[in-house]
């Protein structure tokens, strides 16, 4: 049979008569979007993405059961074409019901592939999670003590019982790794020959330098204090972040090697005239390490100090003693760690003032949970407003407060109640009532800030108006999260790396994202298949023995314990995510925001020991069908769960 010569997107093409018009433009290295075609069964046009238009003709039709024809004139894309995939996108995907990724992971700010490293948990494979962990989160030891787990509040498992543990489970992944013998080290490709100077050795500067390490650059890190670490290390107590952990998360960027230069002050020891002899690139990542003050008379009085100075002198082991009675303000977590690292030093009663109530409290609702077990008061909905000095201490003059209409934040602001001032005795005030960043200009006098102080940045770059230099974590957000530090240093050396290769800055792109909604609008029949199960408790020492010591108060799970704790895990995040033909025809043709999608009274999640099939995955494709017709009438599991394009068959 003679072959048949056609155009293609203007393309001339010569191939066999037999062939449709999709199998000419791939032989000939055209790609035409579709959704149910499979090379090895016959088409039927279902899913009517492959859609072409027949110049001359005024027709359109399905590319993957239309045969070529000699003389054929085709046009694979144009702008009514996108139109009409879109269209036919749009409706495929209202069928279509289910969590592409977990609500856990949309949550972390992060991305880290929780349902992936708490399966492997749940398998007895902690060498496989902490793999998982590193690809977004280079410090999980730290993370998994001190992140406030955001995660765990948007948990489908809230529909049957508790939260997963994650935070506990990525803690265990670490301990386990680091107590291995040969702990994770990460693959380093090639030398790039190019170098970065990172100022700040917190995590977000860690974060980016261990990103960058394994992309092949060289990275020298700056930072006034005597260790790496950062607040991590000078701000958060022993009991809550023992100094070894510290050391194991920062072992793999040593190993890759990361040259430290410790006790050195960017903008006075050192600036970015001198650094840019011998490096390509910077990055700031200062951390908001300069307490705010509080703003009332008295403030100044030696025996008021701040959160972060008391935190800072307690890791450092100088001796000191928090007094009989303490009075803490503030209600973030540097207040409460300051309120339990009193108690440690001596101290018989301490109170945390705080103008809001408990639910209005930024610090961790665990870390307060802990603090009032071990004795801490809270004093809530109370605000110093002078404070005197006395013989036998500080006097605090403070006043009821109540809480208005919300702010423009969403917050109800705090207001005070009058006639309800009242006075009590401290022998220590601590002051923590806030944090900001000190941006060394000095070194950098050309760099601008934003309104509230922090470093102005690309948002979509995170580069500074100073070619070569960049910005992450608190210099560039102000105050926030340890999580969401180590996620702007990611992005950030992702950014550098291509500055330093020359190529284009990457945008964000945006990726489909089905979802059945919040954490616990799931359809019934999801949460009917999950037997309720307690949480494994996180083993602790006991409230009463531990407010004497800085001994880790959590101390964590065992093997056993955090494989039956991963079990619970519900897995909502799609099997087939990684390589699902419909999220990502989804993506590339706009259909990129979160998409709630309806549930039907036919939703179903069927499974048998040799395959898993979710009904309202389905698309209607129709290749499963097609392949157990081939095979004569024979359900052949592996060849349906691979031919699968949305995941709704799956092992």
């Amino acid at each position: 049979m003679n072959p048949v010569t056609l155009t293609i997107d203007g393309r001339i093409v010569t191939v066999d008569p037999e062939r449709s018009i999709l199998e000419a433009a791939r032989l000939n290295g055209l790609e035409i979007p579709t959704l149910c075609f499979h090379e090895a069964l016959p088409e039927r046009g279902s899913c009517w993405l492959c859609i072409v238009e027949l110049k001359g003709q005024n027709r359109f039709i399905p590319a993957c059961n239309t045969k070529v024809s000699e003389g054929m004139v085709v046009e694979t894309d144009n702008a009514i074409l996108q139109g009409m995939r879109r269209q036919s996108l749009e409706r495929i995907v209202v069928q279509h019901c289910g969590d592409c990724l977990g609500p856990c992971e949309i949550s972390c700010p992060a991305g880290c592939n929780i349902p992936g490293f708490v399966s492997a948990i749940a398998s007895g494979r902690d060498r496989d999670a902490m793999s998982i962990i590193m690809e977004t989160i280079p410090l999980p030891g730290i993370l998994g003590r001190v992140c406030p787990a955001p995660c765990e509040e948007a948990c489908r498992r809230h529909g049957v019982d508790d939260p997963v543990s994650i935070c506990a489970l990525k803690r265990h992944a670490a301990d386990s790794d680091a107590a291995s013998g040969e702990p994770f080290m990460p693959a380093r490709a090639g030398s790039t020959g190019k170098q970065v100077a990172v100022v700040g050795a917190g995590p977000a500067g860690l974060t980016a330098a261990y990103y960058l390490l394994a992309a092949g650059h060289g990275v020298t890190i700056i930072d006034a204090g005597e260790q790496p670490g950062g607040m991590m290390r000078y701000g958060i107590p022993r009991f809550r972040l023992p100094e070894p952990v510290i050391e194991a998360d920062i072992r793999p960027i040593r190993a890759m090697g990361a040259e430290f230069r410790m006790s050195t002050r960017f903008g006075t020891d050192t600036d970015w005239n001198s650094l840019s002899q011998d490096h390509d690139a910077l990055l700031l990542a200062v951390g908001a390490s300069v307490a705010a003050r509080m703003g009332i008379p008295g403030e100044d009085n030696p025996r008021v100090v701040s959160g972060i100075e008391f935190l800072r002198a307690a890791s450092n082991g100088e001796p000191g003693n928090a007094g009989g009675t303490v009075v803490v303000v503030g209600g973030g977590n540097t207040a409460v760690d300051a309120a339990r690292t009193a108690l440690r030093l001596g101290a018989e009663q301490v109170t945390i003032m705080y103008r809001r109530g408990r639910e209005e409290m930024p610090a961790n609702p665990l870390e307060i949970a802990e603090a009032e077990a071990e004795g801490v008061r809270l004093g809530l909905l109370s605000a110093p407003t002078e404070l005197l000095g006395a013989a036998d201490g500080v006097l605090v003059r403070a006043v009821e407060m109540e809480l208005g209409a919300p702010g423009p934040d969403g917050r109800r602001s705090p207001a005070p109640v009058e006639g309800s001032e009242f006075e009590l005795r401290a022998d220590l005030v601590i002051a923590a009532t806030g944090q900001s960043v000190e941006v060394p200009l000095a070194a950098l006098p050309r760099l601008s800030l934003r309104r509230n102080g922090a470093v102005s940045i690309d948002a979509g770059t995170m580069q500074t108006e100073i070619a070569g230099v960049f910005a992450c974590g608190d210099c560039a957000t102000g105050p926030d999260l340890a999580i969401r530090a180590v996620a702007q240093g990611r992005r950030a050396a992702i950014q550098i790396d291509r500055f330093l290769r020359g190529l284009p800055f990457e945008g964000a792109s945006a990726i489909f994202n089905s979802t059945y909604g919040e954490r616990d609008q799931a359809p019934a029949p999801f949460y009917e298949r999950a037997k309720p199960e307690d949480r494994v408790p996180v083993p602790e020492l006991e409230a009463t023995a531990r407010r004497r010591t800085f001994e880790e108060a959590v101390t964590g799970y065992g093997g056993a314990d955090a494989m039956q704790e991963a079990r619970r895990c519900m897995q909502c995040r799609c099997r087939a995510v990684e390589d699902c033909r419909l999220r990502e025809l989804a993506s590339r043709f706009g259909l990129a925001s979160t998409m709630e999608t309806t549930v039907t009274e036919e939703f179903a999640i069927d499974g048998t020991k040799e395959v898993r099939f979710e009904r309202e995955k389905c698309v209607d494709c129709g290749i499963c069908v097609r392949t157990i017709e081939a095979a004569g009438g024979d359900s052949n599991f592996p060849a349906l769960i691979e031919s699968c394009p949305t995941g709704a068959i799956s092992a």
